[in-house]
Formats: structure tokens, sequence, C-alpha cells
């Protein structure tokens, strides 16, 4: 079997091509992986229940009893804990950020410096979140894992 891998910064989406002449189990199996890289959680917006994946989820922020998600364009509330969604996600690369919020460190586009030992993290939306000098530690500990995961 060949296997050929590209890296291509211009992609919207990433996806995979499989070619084969026959399904064996081992392309089988490339299916389930490939398809169990996908999560949903059901969200509401507008009186409406959609389906919001986990990769297109920015930041998450618990105000008022609800939760509410934040993709590059849209906003959703869900009627859960904070706590409820850290423990589904907790496999998905979000990490929390402050009592009231987690964020995808996936999405973050930098990070700087802010008062009173907190940190700034823009989002690749260009979108501003504080992180609280209580959960610093642990996000930098994420961030520095995650590149040398890509870099891998």
């Amino acid at each position: 079997m060949k296997l050929t891998a590209n890296k291509d910064k211009s992609l919207d989406d990433d996806y995979i091509d499989v070619k084969y002449r026959e399904l064996t189990p081992a392309i089988q199996q490339i299916f389930q992986i490939a398809e169990s890289d996908s999560f949903h959680l059901l969200a509401e917006k507008e009186e409406a229940t959609h389906r919001v994946d986990v990769h297109d989820i920015l930041y998450i922020e618990h105000v008022d009893n609800k939760c509410f998600l934040y993709t590059e364009e849209e906003v959703y509330h869900m009627g859960v804990t904070l706590s409820q969604l850290e423990n589904s996600l907790k496999d998905w690369d979000f990490i929390r950020i402050s009592k009231m919020a987690l964020v995808n460190t996936y999405k973050i586009k930098s990070i700087s410096s802010g008062l009173n030992y907190r940190l700034t993290a823009v989002m690749v939306n260009g979108e501003k979140v504080t992180i609280s000098r209580h959960y610093r530690g642990k996000l930098l500990d994420a961030i520095h894992a995650l590149a040398k995961e890509i870099r891998k």
C-alpha cells in the first residue's frame, strides 16, 4: 500500500482521498479512523437546533446558565454546564481558560501578555479572549504540546 501526504495551507478544510482496488479490512479501518475525527454538539440558534462540528468552535463561554459556542461567524447556545462541555470535549483540544470559558487551542492565532499576569489570545477570526492567571500555565503547556505535535 502506498501513502502520500501533502501539506497545503491554502485548503479551507482537510480532506482524505482514498483509492483502492479492493475494500480490505485495512482500508475499512482507514475509513473508521477518518470518520471518528468528527464530533458534533447539538446547539440552538434562533429557535432552531443545529449540529455544530467541534472543529468549528473557537471558544465557549458560560453566561446566565447557558453555554455560548462561538464559531468564526455564528453564536449558538446550549443549556448545559461548562463542566459538562469540558468533559465532553477533553479529547478535542479544548482547555479551560477561566471559570467561565473554554478555548479550542487549534483556533488560537496568537497569545500576548495582559494585565495582572493574564494572557490575551487572538482567535483566528480576530476576536480576543482573556486567559485568567490561574489557567495561564495549563494553556501555555497545552500550546507547547500542540507545537511539538505539529513539528513532528
